[in-house]
């Protein structure tokens, strides 16, 4: 399970991260074909969400985000939708009783690598929208002893498209963010003035929901 796990996740972050660099190096060739695409920087908040142990919970604090989205037009209501985002923060361990040598906190920064589809509704300038999509969540953690992270996700959202002129748009949305966590977590015992002691590994089987609202500027190509 968790070998196809890996390589579901790999496939998914290798086909985002080749899509956007072809696309963004010569937008001219989709262009050429009467292609539409949108790139929409953006901007908000996001809910960090709790992890649940067998020895306690794991905190990420919310706090603000930011990311780039690109929709590429398959029929006049239907995109397919690729984004990533990013949000700094920190996460706190607060272990149960009989664990409290495991509490402590660390900086990390939270990545999402997304591919799916976004359904629009209406041809007026304002275009409310759903969207949903595959892909992985990459946890870094500052703190040396611990390791990196991939996590298969999914995402579920809905907002509007408001558009000023054929070329510029502001886009507003919410979104349901859920990296699924099958197998465990490895975190340090002892943390504090004393540095780390000695090594624990905390598993789950569930998954962690996270959410943000964010905003941006759409900016349309093509026809």
């Amino acid at each position: 399970m968790k070998n196809k796990l890996k390589k579901t996740v790999n496939i998914f972050r290798r086909f985002w991260i080749i899509g956007l660099v072809l696309l963004i190096i010569d937008p001219s060739v989709l262009i050429a074909q009467g292609g539409k695409f949108e790139l929409t920087p953006f901007g908000g908040y996001m809910f960090g969400g709790r992890l649940r142990f067998y020895e306690g919970d794991l905190k990420i604090k919310d706090n603000a985000n930011y990311g780039l989205t690109l929709d590429i037009e398959v029929s006049p209501d239907t995109k397919l939708e690729l984004f990533w985002s990013q949000m700094q923060t920190s996460a706190e361990f607060k272990p149960f009783y009989g664990y409290d040598d495991l509490r402590g906190s660390f900086d990390l920064s939270i990545n999402y690598f997304q591919v799916g589809a976004i359904r629009e509704m209406g041809k007026d300038n304002i275009r409310p929208f759903g969207l949903f999509t595959l892909g992985t969540t990459y946890s870094s953690p500052k703190d040396n002893k611990i390791a990196d992270d991939w996590r298969f996700s999914i995402t579920l959202g809905g907002g509007v498209k408001i558009w000023l002129s054929d070329h510029i748009g502001i886009r507003l949305q919410g979104r349901l963010l859920m990296p699924i966590y099958w197998g465990g977590v490895g975190i340090y015992a002892g943390w504090g003035s004393g540095g780390a002691s000695s090594g624990i590994s905390l598993n789950a089987g569930s998954a962690i929901l996270q959410g943000d609202f964010t905003g941006g500027l759409i900016f349309a190509f093509g026809d």
